[in-house]
């Protein structure tokens, strides 16, 4: 097996994630940690990554470093200017902020993306855009949407290996709003649900339609009359809000038999795949550690390191 090559680091705003991989792309060791830029104290980021990866440097030798996410954002280590869309890998790859660590030499940070439709507001993203280039490899179609589901869900379509746009649905973020800071969370209970709130609320949005700009806003208060008429139990609102939000979201962002690849957590995956299937469109699993396939066709791209072959 091929020796170690590259540390592909994936550090957002909760988490840090390190990989250390081989030129095949195949992680070796990994490391994970709650040390997302919000958790490090006085902007001390490169102790941080050293008590994570330094023992891999220490025990292989030099390495190429990359590293994306808010790691590259106004409040993380170094900002990393946006490329606009479209852009390839060549274009990501040309754009990568080089800079010395004591102890650890060169670093690399991938920049984030923009996107600016005509006559709408801009939209950007950090982390996912190499994910996306690492899911290209193993989905070579012509023309490809991804869905990376989240806090801040991402639709992002890849035409001939170019990332051409992307929209961010606050889906996850307005759910946990709602849940915990309005009256909709009143009558919620904990416990195991029995499955059916979550398809109830995707069949309340798909009634709906993603026509009405409005209609969501109406729609979500039967969080809560759902409840107080008893027609489904506390323990099944929260899935019901979340099938709500996640079935609003689809239907804007999917054309009607859509075929789409969907990677995230094995949970998310599964509970945007149920919706999918409700709502009438074809889906796809993507790849587990994109990042770390990502992180390598960049610094190929960019000279770092030598094609896999």
């Amino acid at each position: 097996m091929p020796e170690p090559r590259l540390i592909a680091v994936d550090w957002g705003t909760t988490n840090f994630r390190a990989y250390l991989a081989n030129s095949r792309g195949i992680v070796l060791d990994e490391v994970e940690q709650p040390s997302g830029i919000l958790a490090v104290k006085d902007g001390n980021f490169a102790d941080v990554l050293r008590n994570a990866v330094g023992r891999w440097l220490e025990e292989h030798g030099p390495l190429t470093v990359i590293m994306s996410g808010m790691i590259g954002s106004r409040q993380g280590w170094v900002e990393a200017p946006y490329v606009r869309c479209p852009a390839s890998i060549g274009d990501i790859a040309a754009a990568l902020i080089k800079f010395d660590v004591e102890g650890l030499g060169a670093v690399h940070l991938v920049p984030g993306l923009d996107h600016v439709p005509p006559g709408e507001a801009p939209d950007v993203m950090r982390g996912e855009e190499a994910q996306i280039i690492g899911a290209m490899a193993s989905n070579p179609s012509e023309r490809t949407t991804f869905v990376l589901p989240g806090t801040h869900s991402k639709w992002v379509t890849v035409e001939n290996g170019t990332i051409t746009g992307f929209s961010t649905y606050m889906t996850g973020e307005v759910y946990g709003a709602l849940k915990n800071h309005t009256i909709l969370g009143r009558l919620m209970k904990d416990g195991q649900p029995k499955g059916e709130g979550f398809l109830k609320g995707v069949e309340a949005a798909r009634r709906q339609g993603a026509a009405s700009a409005g209609a969501l806003l109406h729609q979500l208060f039967s969080v809560r009359t759902l409840g107080l008429f008893h027609l489904l139990p506390g323990e099944e609102l929260p899935d019901y809000l979340s099938g709500l939000l996640i079935g609003a979201e689809i239907l804007a962002a999917a054309r009607p038999g859509q075929t789409i690849t969907i990677f995230g957590s094995n949970e998310l995956t599964d509970r945007y795949g149920k919706a999918a299937n409700a709502l009438g469109l074809v889906w796809n699993r993507g790849p587990e550690r994109s990042v770390v396939a990502g992180h390598l066709r960049i610094a190929q791209a960019a000279g770092l390191l030598e094609s896999a072959g």
